[in-house]
């Protein structure tokens, strides 16, 4: 044969075969590496996508949005569903993969009706949860006649402050007068202008109060124990890695509607787990909408400008009666000087009297009783002095009883003014709760 013509020897494709052995190895391990790396890229993300929509469907429809059904990505809100595929459709999001996505929400609502309002925790459905507390205030309007108000303002109690709306369910006509501060009758739940981030941050905050999940409650198992999430946004990874015949591993294949556990988003990749998980807790979404400031300053601030106005309310009208009691008197001096008066008078007349007996007794005693005169003219100068004095008292009192009138009715006009003021502070605080402020 030829040498030009000559193939590989044995040694020759014995090191080639070697070689290809040794690269081909290491090919695979890059190729699955930067597969996974890429994959894991898209997914994260979609996910980080996934998670800025969310959070998006909340601020402006003031709710997370249901779980889908299955991949189209339509969201299935019925029988209160906790887990399924991510919402993609609804939530416009523009890229399908992320139908490949699960997706839980935490749901724990309450019942029906204005009192059990505040104990909503179903984060998926829009509720008017939050509501001002109200201070009771005189109803009706105490009136400033001439005598203690039969009206006076209530004395605070645990009754005085209560959960609840005056809303009429009309957008123009949002309070409904017919509905008082007792809740009676019952005052009906109202707009859909009364819901906004103010409810949100309610739930977000009630349901905090548990770092352990309720049973059948959306979580995530971090170790032995079950954390409490707002939401959950699972990605599958690229393998089943676990070989359970499904795209997800562990938690993450099994959670269901009655077991809404997903695994913890710490977990690290394995080689039976390579699924990545996405969970906001409540009190990471508690701070990422600002709740803490807001729902403090809505919780407090009315009532507490409310109880303000209702304890100068009721200090107003303490003094009201003071007054009311200072006229009473000054009418009493009024009726004290004329009865001075008619003393005086009745005085005058005695001196009167002892003046003649004293004439008398002296021309009897032929002048020898003649100092009974002068004392008898003391005492009609004295007479005369005090008839001038209970002239001068019913005076006095007539003024003080003038003043002490001017000053009440002048203190009644602003106690009747407080009183407007306490119940417009009330009113405002209603009226902004129902047009959404």
């Amino acid at each position: 044969m030829n040498r030009r013509m000559r193939g590989f020897t044995l040694v020759e494709l014995s090191l080639v075969l070697l070689a290809l052995g040794l690269i081909l190895p290491g090919a695979v391990i890059f190729w699955q590496l930067s597969e996974r790396h890429r994959v894991t890229t898209v997914q994260m993300d979609a996910q980080r996508q996934s998670r800025d929509a969310v959070v998006g469907f909340l601020h402006s429809h003031y709710r997370l949005p249901c779980p889908a059904a299955d991949t189209q990505g339509v969201e299935d809100c019925a029988a209160t569903r906790q887990v399924g595929m991510l919402p993609w459709r609804t939530l416009d999001l523009p890229r399908p993969e992320a139908g490949a996505l699960r997706y839980g929400v935490y749901r724990a609502p309450a019942g029906a009706g204005a009192a059990a309002a505040p104990l909503d925790q179903d984060l998926a459905v829009a509720r008017d949860r939050m509501n001002p507390l109200r201070v009771r205030t005189p109803d009706p309007i105490p009136l400033n006649a001439n005598a203690p108000n039969p009206n006076a303002p209530p004395t605070p109690t645990a009754a005085a402050g209560l959960l609840g709306i005056t809303q009429s369910g009309n957008d123009v006509a949002v309070l409904n007068a017919a509905c008082n501060a007792a809740n009676a009758p019952p005052c009906p739940l109202g707009v859909d202008n009364a819901v906004n981030l103010i409810d949100v941050c309610l739930a977000l905050h009630t349901a905090s109060d548990s770092l352990v999940a309720p049973a059948g409650r959306l979580a995530t198992q971090v170790g032995a124990s079950r954390r409490t999430a707002a939401f959950v946004i699972a990605a599958p990874g690229m393998l089943d890695a676990d070989g359970n015949g499904q795209a997800f591993d562990g938690a993450n294949a099994t959670a269901s509607n009655t077991d809404p556990t997903f695994e913890a988003p710490g977990r690290a990749v394995t080689t039976t787990y390579d699924d990545i998980v996405m969970a906001a807790s409540h009190t990471e979404l508690f701070a990422e909408l600002h709740c803490g400031a807001v729902l403090s300053a809505v919780s407090h601030a009315h009532f507490n400008v409310a109880t303000g106005a209702l304890v100068l309310e009721r200090a107003m009208y303490d003094y009201r009666d003071q007054l009311y009691i200072a006229v009473v008197l000054a009418g009493g001096d009024v009726a004290s000087a004329a009865a001075g008066v008619a003393s005086a008078v009745a005085g005058s007349l005695d001196a009167a009297k002892e003046m003649v007996s004293a004439v008398a007794d002296t021309t009897m005693s032929a002048g020898a009783r003649a100092f009974q005169i002068a004392l008898a003219a003391v005492g009609i100068g004295l007479a005369v002095a005090s008839d001038v004095a209970a002239g001068y008292a019913v005076v006095d009192a007539a003024l003080s009883l003038a003043e002490a009138t001017e000053v009440h009715n002048d203190f009644a006009a602003r106690t009747t003014a407080m009183t407007e003021l306490a119940r417009s502070v009330n009113v405002n605080a209603l009226v902004a709760d129902a047009i959404g402020h």
